[in-house]
């Protein structure tokens, strides 16, 4: 299976930056009309998420570690996905921007 893991840095603040990601995760369960929607969400602790999401309708596990200055992300493709890795990857990227802008 392919992956894909990424740093996003930040100047936030690990407390803003968890604020903005939960908040994010909330509104994007509501709307159903996202690219991506977050269908299981699990914080291990106030920083360390643990979820599954649908973009481009396939399901990619992940999990997301809030630091003070930056935010890792893993991410879980499936069989299949690998075509649209590149699309995925630039789409995750714009909604890292927006959330730490």
């Amino acid at each position: 299976m392919a992956s894909i893991t990424k740093t996003f840095k930040h100047s936030l603040g690990k407390e803003e930056a968890a604020r903005r990601i939960r908040e994010r995760v909330s509104s994007e369960k509501i709307n159903r009309a996202m690219i991506a929607t977050v269908t299981r969400e699990v914080w291990t602790d106030p920083y360390n998420l643990d979820f599954s999401m649908i973009i481009f309708n396939y399901r990619l596990d992940g999990d997301l570690s809030i630091a003070d200055d930056s935010i890792t992300l893993n991410l879980t493709l499936p069989m299949g996905s690998a075509t649209f890795k590149g699309m995925i990857d630039d789409q995750i990227s714009k909604q890292m921007e927006l959330m730490m802008k």
